[in-house]
């Protein structure tokens, strides 16, 4: 159940998870479609065949490709988006297709173009979703002129049905764009919750999740808080918004070393800053060497010439301590580098031994 939540939340998130589950569903939908064609395919119908053998041969290639760009590319290169965005143009001549050749307007895949204007909403909204269901409606009027059946009981069933995919377009692609929008103005409020206003970094109360989390789920990683050397005299001597550009240089500093795959950077408050890494002790030191150089490297331009700034570590691997506990224990870590000297990180591993990374 636990896992069905999961992938559900993923779903409803994730424009990705919503084309995969798409893309899966042309498989299926092309496994019944090759068993409604065979169950009503009369003999001697050879160009019939031939043309619905076609069909098939471009969906298997068209949906191979689909599938490899959805689980290879990234997924805001090109092909990524050609390939997600254009199927349902794909969708489209592919329904019309096979409605026309397992039964025109009395075929059982019509519900089929349902799920079409749905996916067409993901992408484009209301409009998109209304404009495939008008689409849909025509091509299914020229099926149904092609079909040339025109009796009472077929004509008030094929209005019918255009009513319908005028429905499912209209209603439901206003509901499919109101929820997109709700999810998208949520994403935004809670951006806005989780980040520092000033230095765009996660803020105090996202680090205190994210820490708590790591610790729940017994991941291995490095908790590391440090603070600019001397921060009161940048303040004192060139005013509070050159303070506040320093702040913003070293987040973007501190973000940029710390790529998504070793961790989170954080502003804890006012000079200080957190960082959780998820990484190895060798490669946890090379960031943190990193970030110290740059920042000491880093040069600030004002009116009477430039100045620069240090910063200070403290690091330590997290082992059965709770989050406050090991807090605690990195604020005392960063402590000892400002008692040392400032502008050095000290670690602590797993082992409990302290060692010190300076210039």
């Amino acid at each position: 159940m636990s896992i069905m939540k999961s992938f559900l939340r993923k779903a409803y998130q994730s424009d990705h998870i919503l084309e995969i589950i798409f893309s899966s569903s042309r498989w299926f939908f092309l496994v019944v479609s090759i068993l409604v064609f065979w169950s009503q395919y009369e003999e001697g119908k050879t160009s019939q065949l031939y043309l619905f053998v076609y069909l098939v041969l471009f969906g298997v290639i068209y949906m191979a490709l689909a599938d490899l760009c959805l689980h290879k590319a990234p997924i805001r290169s090109k092909w990524y988006t050609i390939m997600t965005k254009g199927s349902p143009v794909f969708d489209y001549i592919a329904y019309l297709a096979l409605i026309a050749l397992t039964g025109g307007i009395d075929s059982p895949l019509f519900p089929i173009g349902y799920l079409i204007i749905l996916h067409a909403s993901v992408y484009w909204k209301f409009t998109g979703a209304l404009i495939t269901s008008v689409l849909l409606m025509l091509g299914y009027s020229g099926v149904f002129v092609i079909q040339g059946a025109f009796d009472l009981e077929t004509v008030t069933y094929f209005i019918s049905q255009l009513v319908f995919l005028f429905l499912v377009g209209f209603i439901g692609g206003l509901i499919v764009s109101r929820e997109r929008q709700h999810f998208l103005d949520k994403s935004v409020l809670e951006g806005i919750a989780n980040r520092d206003f000033l230095t765009n970094l996660l803020n105090h109360r996202s680090f205190q999740e994210h820490l708590k989390k790591a610790y729940e789920q017994k991941n291995k990683f490095y908790l590391v808080l440090a603070d600019v050397d001397k921060f009161k005299q940048v303040n004192d001597k060139y005013g509070h918004v050159v303070g506040d550009q320093v702040l913003q240089r070293i987040a973007t500093i501190l973000e940029e070393t710390v790529s998504a795959k070793f961790g989170n950077a954080f502003r804890y408050g006012g000079e200080e800053f957190a960082l959780i890494l998820y990484n190895e002790e060798a490669v946890v030191k090379a960031i943190l060497s990193e970030m110290k150089d740059k920042i000491a490297a880093e040069q600030f331009i004002v009116e009477i010439g430039s100045f620069s700034v240090t910063m200070s570590f403290g690091c330590i691997k997290h082992k059965e301590e709770t989050p406050l506990e090991l807090i605690e224990e990195a604020d005392k870590l960063l402590y000892t580098a400002k008692e040392q000297g400032r502008n050095r990180i000290v670690f602590q591993d797993e082992k409990e031994q302290v060692t010190q990374l300076c210039i």
